[in-house]
């Protein structure tokens, strides 16, 4: 079951990968081409994701198999602003691997915050998919 979690969370990043914004002009290198979409490095805590206009595709968060997160996004550069999750999204612990993907993506004036709490002094690590 693991492994055919995982797989289904790399063909859903490919997928996204290939369809990412065909159709945005704002996104064009001046050549008829389209940015390719990125993941940004892996973070363990809150922090600035992406500073700068770009396009949200989603999160991809790894657990320590035990505790629960709780994660806030916004479209800023602090946790304060425009919600790009429902507030207080819960991850459950026990799932190691959850990914939120958006098709088509959420397009952010300022940024990308991520907000990120651990129950029980646990740990995790995420990665945020989008265009810049």
């Amino acid at each position: 079951m693991r492994y055919l979690t995982r797989l289904l969370i790399l063909l859903s990043i490919l997928l996204s990968f290939s369809t990412a914004n065909a159709d945005w002009k704002s996104l064009s290198t001046g050549s008829g081409q389209v940015a390719v979409a990125s993941l940004t490095a892996p973070a363990t805590a809150s922090g600035i994701a992406v500073t700068g206009a770009c396009a949200f595709h989603g999160i991809v968060v790894t657990t320590d198999g035990a505790n629960d997160i709780t994660i806030n996004i916004f479209d800023n550069t602090a946790a304060s602003g425009t919600r790009l999750l429902p507030t207080d999204t819960i991850v459950r612990g026990i799932n190691r691997t959850w990914t939120y993907e958006l098709d088509p993506a959420i397009w952010c004036t300022t940024g990308i915050y991520v907000e990120i709490s651990v129950a029980g002094g646990g740990s995790c690590s995420w990665q945020v998919h989008y265009d810049q």
